[in-house]
């Protein structure tokens, strides 16, 4: 079976080690990733937003062609997932946005369910939704959704997908120790234990589960004691310091409790004063990913330890 799942601007590379196991990926590209899998898991790997299964494709950027060939040609394969006598809506979505289609088209898309599952039409509140989409490449699908994005939390948290994608960049091993200085509402912390690590959580403003500690000073840490450091420092002003003085204290500390084979993970806007700070404390960047967060460009990069010449 085909499963289409979206995923956060910028880290399609990462797609193909978020795979589960089993499956084979097709396309990774635009926001997405299309992949073929025999048996779907128990647990979708954090990275996607939202996962659908696919029940046909076209390419056509307008919803009636798209009708038509679902009518000719959709799969039955949400067999697998509905019985008869759950609740269903149909919902249409262009380059990533809903959109109102003619009643005769909700219609007709509405009587195609219904009659290949006998499933009941609830425009409010359903069981299931099975959506219709038109991609700016000019791709289109037809496919029930099977996995919706992972709550956010407070305002201006860090997204679950992008914790999840940060720990994937810093190829993390089970039993390792990863710190996070910057946890704010620890969702690095929450997506490390997805791979077996144990989280390190600081913040200079603590809640539970976080301790509270500057970046600048990380007196609780040992000396090359940390296998990953993966964060998320503020982009702009911290307790009244710039984000240059910030970066150069803290990524000196970062130099310091790190061991000699570890790796650090940095997501940050302010690219060139993260750059020329983790220079300046010995690291050099190994990989580097552009990416959108919250509609704000940003870097999601990884780093070692230079080697000495």
């Amino acid at each position: 079976m085909l499963y289409f799942a979206t995923v956060p601007a910028g880290l399609e590379p990462l797609a193909r080690e978020a795979l589960p196991r089993g499956a084979k990926l097709l396309h990774a590209g635009g926001g997405a990733a299309l992949m073929e899998l025999k048996t779907p898991p128990k647990a979708w790997p954090a990275l996607y937003t939202n996962v659908f299964l696919v029940l046909c494709q076209a390419k056509t950027r307008e919803f009636g062609a798209l009708l038509r060939v679902a009518e000719a040609t959709a799969s039955s394969a949400f067999f697998a997932y509905t019985h008869p006598n759950q609740t269903f809506r149909v919902r249409f979505s262009q380059n990533g946005r809903l959109v109102n289609v003619a009643g005769a088209e909700m219609a007709r898309a509405e009587n195609l369910v219904k009659r290949a599952g006998r499933l009941r039409v609830n425009r409010v509140k359903s069981d299931w939704e099975f959506w219709y989409l038109l991609r700016q490449d000019g791709s289109a699908l037809y496919g029930l959704l099977l996995s919706r994005p992972k709550p956010q939390g407070e305002k201006g948290a860090l997204h679950p997908e992008v914790a999840y994608g940060m720990a994937l960049l810093a190829q993390l091993r089970p039993g390792e120790t990863v710190l996070d200085p910057f946890a704010g509402s620890g969702a690095v912390g929450e997506a490390v234990k997805h791979f077996g690590a144990k989280p390190l959580l600081s913040d200079i403003a603590p809640r539970p589960g976080v301790a509270a500690c500057d970046a600048r000073d990380l007196a609780h840490v040992r000396d090359g004691s940390i296998d990953r450091i993966v964060t998320d420092p503020p982009w702009g002003i911290y307790e009244k310091c710039d984000v240059n003085a910030l970066y150069r204290a803290a990524f000196a500390e970062f130099r310091r409790v790190l061991k000699p084979a570890g790796a650090v993970v940095l997501l940050t806007a302010a690219e060139r004063e993260a750059e020329n700070a983790m220079g300046e404390a010995g690291f050099a960047r190994e990989k580097a990913l552009r990416v959108l967060v919250n509609g704000k460009k940003a870097v999601l990069s990884r780093w070692r330890p230079a080697i000495s010449p």
